[in-house]
């Protein structure tokens, strides 16, 4: 398991990689080659629909670009203040969160207690897979990415895991193969086989 903690009042981001999907390796590299400002911390954001289709549901990118869709799930977002929380209230709309700087919806809900959506496959809850989960604690973020299989973890020993690091708050994002933790430009998971991901939330200096 591989931790980055920072305050919850770091500036984030919910961006967009290319519509194709990217490695958040490659975006950071498409990021430095353009010039623009490199995040510290790349991560992968939410799941796609389970349409089958490629589309991601339930999202506000910093942009300002709204996704309608929803898994009937839980919400992360940073509020105009600058504060990272968690909505613990299931089934919300994304237009609830029009105030936010930024918002994404994902499944299960881990901490204070262990809820997924109607939507999520009760498999994703109950069987290990390589994890990535956003956690709260007081006065900070904590972002949370296993190594990739044979490794794995139930998403109730996920939560035990960020209960023990001090979260009182957290929720599960994608995971699988799209798990990506990347630090100034280099993974820090070990994922022997990595699946482009089409968002993900950025942490800045």
């Amino acid at each position: 398991m591989h931790f980055a903690k920072f305050s919850r009042r770091a500036r984030m981001e919910l961006i967009p990689c290319l519509r194709e999907g990217e490695l958040l390796v490659h975006t950071y590299g498409r990021f430095k080659k353009e010039g623009k400002e490199l995040p510290i911390i790349l991560v992968n954001a939410n799941f796609f629909h389970l349409d089958g289709g490629y589309s991601i549901s339930g999202m506000k990118y910093s942009d300002g670009t709204v996704i309608e869709r929803s898994l009937g799930g839980f919400y992360v977002y940073q509020d105009m203040d600058g504060e990272v929380r968690i909505d613990t209230i299931k089934d919300k709309k994304i237009s609830d969160f029009a105030g936010a700087c930024w918002a994404l919806e994902s499944s299960p809900l881990l901490l204070p207690v262990l809820e997924a959506s109607v939507h999520m496959e009760a498999a994703i809850a109950t069987e290990a897979h390589p994890r990535t989960a956003i956690g709260l604690t007081d006065d900070s973020v904590i972002l949370a990415v296993t190594d990739g299989r044979p490794a794995g973890l139930t998403c109730y020993a996920l939560a035990d895991l960020l209960r023990k690091a001090g979260c009182h708050t957290a929720l599960n994002l994608d995971g699988g193969r799209s798990s990506q933790l990347v630090i100034r430009g280099k993974q820090m998971n070990r994922q022997w086989m990595r699946r482009k991901v089409f968002a993900a939330l950025a942490v800045y200096n």
